[in-house]
């Protein structure tokens, strides 16, 4: 059956002349037995040129990799030359008919070298960051340096190494140590996050005691929020697995990071923590891979609730994210830099997990995140 044949089959009112792309029939020798027109005007061939020659006198393509892209639906981009003797390139699709294939060829030259130059500029853009990142991490003493000795010095004074202080002083000299602790930890964060999008920081993966963990940061929390005259709940689901698999610095930072986040957005209320076992389906549903023998005890949930202010809706999405205008109008309305929750946000993706917020103002937020905590088993 020709090309036109099944054109005029399918629709009596669209001849393969008048179809857009290039319809190309070849036979079981990988032979062109039939065209359309489109096909003489992309190529640059007329009869002679097409009539029982193979198909790679006009694609630069395997004969098999046709009838695979037959079999599985999927598209062939593939390189050529028109009658300018230019080289194009060109999408193709495929089609059994009996032993023979029917091929539809576009030409995407332009939208090639579009991709391609796009691709050439996220290089760059790549090399670039991972330059910055790596001249910024080079400067890491050269920062720290000054915040220790303004930490030290000022400590002194307060120890009373040059003599007592009166209570102005102390005042002043407080609040510059107070400051001073917070530069460094934000410069901590800073280069912290660095290290992570640099793919220069490694996990430490290893088994621990995960209530061990816990239970030391719900301590410190429980003294920050009474500090502010706020109630501290937890509500730990049982039976939880005692021993986990996971990078427990990194999992301490993420919890601790989330709780002050919570702390920080609320003047009334109550903290709450609540550790489960989530149903995998959920684990599923968050779009995070389920190994084969994994089970709800092979992942854990962290929810925390806070009963602050709220955060709109439109501010909510591309929170984790440090170069999200949201990040920044979060940043601007409530304070803080958006850092930490973004360092949250690459530790907890580093670790194979998933972190989101659900939030209405008025009535508070509730962040969440899920770590797998079970080493994944190797199929034999």
């Amino acid at each position: 059956m020709s090309v036109f044949s099944i054109f005029n089959f399918l629709s009596p009112l669209n001849t393969p002349d008048k179809y857009p792309d290039a319809l190309i029939m070849i036979d079981n020798r990988h032979n062109i037995i039939d065209w359309n027109r489109k096909t003489e005007e992309i190529f640059g061939r007329g009869k002679q040129e097409l009539s029982g020659r193979n198909i790679a006198v006009i694609l630069d393509v395997e004969p098999e990799k046709l009838y695979e892209a037959a079999e599985s639906g999927e598209l062939l981009v593939v390189e050529s030359i028109n009658k300018e003797e230019e080289n194009i390139v060109v999408e193709i699709s495929c089609v059994k008919s009996g032993k023979k294939l029917l091929i539809t060829a576009r030409e995407v030259t332009k939208k090639q070298k579009i991709l391609e130059k796009l691709i050439l500029e996220y290089e760059k853009s790549s090399r670039v960051s991972r330059n910055k990142n790596t001249f910024i991490l080079g400067l890491s003493n050269d920062f720290k340096t000054p915040v220790h000795s303004l930490l030290g010095f000022s400590q002194g004074l307060l120890d009373g190494i040059c003599g007592e202080l009166n209570e102005k002083q102390t005042k002043y000299v407080s609040i510059m140590h107070k400051n001073a602790n917070t530069l460094l930890d934000l410069l901590d964060d800073f280069f912290e996050l660095s290290r992570l999008e640099n793919e220069e920081e490694t996990t430490d993966m290893k088994v621990f005691d995960l209530m061990g963990c816990v239970n030391e940061l719900c301590e410190k929390t429980k003294l920050k929020a009474e500090r502010k005259g706020l109630r501290f709940e937890t509500d730990f689901v049982n039976p939880l697995r005692k021993n986990v698999y996971t990078d427990e610095r990194y999992l301490a930072k993420i919890l601790g990071i989330v709780l002050d986040n919570a702390i920080n957005f609320t003047e009334t209320g109550a903290i709450k923590l609540k550790v489960s076992h989530p149903d995998i389906d959920f684990v599923m549903k968050k779009g995070l891979n389920v190994p084969e023998g994994h089970t709800n005890k092979s992942f854990l949930v962290f929810n925390i609730t806070d009963s602050g202010a709220g955060i709109a809706k439109d501010d909510i999405q591309g929170i984790f994210d440090e170069y999200s205008p949201a990040n920044r109008n979060i940043a601007k309305k409530y304070g803080g830099t958006g850092l930490r929750l973004a360092l949250a946000g690459k530790m907890v993706e580093r670790l194979g997990g998933v972190i989101y917020a659900e939030s209405e103002v008025g009535q508070g937020s509730v962040f969440s995140f899920i770590v797998p905590v079970e080493r994944t088993r190797k199929v034999e």
